[in-house]
């Protein structure tokens, strides 16, 4: 059996799925050591795997990152915040990051080193020498960032095109937005590793997040990602990696009503942009009351506010959580502010979308699911109610949204992401083929 260290950036939507990553594979037999933030401990040791926290330096509570970095709030535009984080929350842990790495290897004798797509700290080991490391493998956990000749900068949202005019328009886009935009990031990333005397990145600090690594596994089908003529050998699609089953579920007393003859709508904000409800649930649950042909389940994510409690709809429901096991299989749509995870999960059960988002990467996201013939995209995260009751009932009086999204079904359904990674890993050089060669 193998050994492997798995290292993920210390926020939900990138810890979650590298923790199903470890569980499978120790379910395999192989030795799996995590390395992320303390507050994960408990389920990064129901996995079967072995913890090693960050540094002091670096273990925060994702929760409290406005407390940690004040200053960022007072940044006056989106972008701007987006600039701070990349290079205060990404490129600055790099140092910590990569001493963990270090301190970790040094009694770990690693097979390969698995990484979500931000997690950086393993940049000094990729600009060293190939024979002082481990493989390592990223894991692409969201809406794939590589620049191509044949798609707009990422970030735009904007569709891709493979003509002449459309790849004349991507290579000027991509070369002036890199820079006028993100030039200050890219110095910023290569100061930290110069610092740290592996020099500076061979490509734009997000390119160089695909490119870098010995592997970059994406978790969804090619179906929902833009095609790209110059996509690397090393990048491969292997399905989206759905949360493991639940357990012990007890069923709301209402759960039956599911299966009444009504459409069933699901809206969430997800795992982090969910402390306002008035962006999405709101607006939906005002959109849909009182259809008789409709029930509405709303997930918060968090406690359900006083204030939302006291005004729920006849036809709708409101409640922290339900798992997506059990409830996306009941789904006749899905709103939602445009997470990977869920987005794929839907998607692998022919579930249509409507999406709503605009932090993070979540325009990317949306856009992919209008491209791709699966949902429609409001282009905004705080639609008003109309809107979402003009897409909610065009998507469910469309056939076309539920055919194209049973097509992806049946596409993912022949990627099986766990046994997919797993297989990649297993065929990786061992570290003893390594030190014989």
């Amino acid at each position: 059996m193998a050994r492997y260290l798995i290292a993920a950036t210390a926020l939900p939507g990138h810890v979650l799925p590298m923790l199903a990553i470890a569980q499978h594979l120790t379910g395999l037999g192989h030795e799996v050591r995590v390395h992320t933030a303390s507050q994960f401990r408990a389920q990064v040791e129901a996995t079967g795997a072995s913890f090693t926290p960050f540094a002091r330096a670096i273990d925060g509570d994702y929760r409290d990152l406005d407390e940690r970095f004040p200053e960022r709030r007072r940044l006056n535009s989106p972008h701007a915040q987006l600039c701070f984080g990349l290079k205060h929350f990404f490129a600055d842990a790099i140092e910590a990051q990569h001493a963990g790495l270090r301190a970790i290897l040094e009694d770990f004798e690693a097979d390969a080193i698995v990484v979500d797509t931000m997690f950086c700290g393993t940049f000094p080991l990729l600009l060293g020498p190939r024979e002082e490391r481990p493989a390592v493998v990223a894991v692409g956990i969201s809406a794939l960032p590589l620049s191509s000749c044949d798609t707009a900068f990422f970030g735009t949202a904007l569709p891709p095109s493979s003509t002449p005019e459309g790849r004349a328009r991507n290579k000027a886009m991509n070369a002036n937005l890199q820079q006028a935009m993100f030039g200050d990031v890219q110095r910023h990333f290569d100061a930290v590793l110069r610092r740290l005397g592996a020099g500076a990145l061979p490509a734009f600090f997000v390119d160089a997040m695909v490119r870098m690594p010995d592997l970059y596994l994406q978790l969804t089908g090619p179906s929902f990602e833009y095609p790209r003529s110059d996509l690397p050998a090393s990048v491969r699609f292997v399905g989206p990696l759905l949360a493991p089953a639940s357990r012990d579920f007890t069923p709301p007393e209402w759960w039956d009503e599911l299966d009444d003859g009504r459409s069933v709508v699901l809206v969430t904000q997800g795992t982090l942009a969910n402390q306002n409800p008035a962006q999405l649930i709101v607006p939906t649950l005002q959109a849909l009351a009182g259809d008789p042909n409709l029930l509405v389940i709303a997930t918060t994510g968090g406690p359900v506010p006083p204030a939302l409690s006291a005004n729920v709809p006849a036809n709708a429901r409101v409640l922290p959580f339900l798992p997506y096991d059990r409830l996306l299989p009941k789904l006749h749509a899905m709103v939602t502010n445009g997470g990977y995870g869920s987005v794929n999960h839907a998607l692998s059960l022919g579930v249509p979308l409507v999406v709503a988002g605009s932090s993070e990467e979540k325009p990317e996201i949306a856009a992919r699911v209008a491209w791709s013939g699966v949902g429609i995209n409001l282009g905004t995260a705080q639609p008003a109610a109309r809107q979402v009751g003009d897409a909610v009932r065009k998507l469910l009086a469309t056939p076309g949204y539920r055919e194209r999204a049973n097509a992806l079904r049946e596409e993912f359904a022949r990627h099986r992401a766990p046994h997919g990674i797993a297989q990649a890993l297993e065929a990786l050089p061992r570290v003893e083929s390594l030190e014989a060669a």
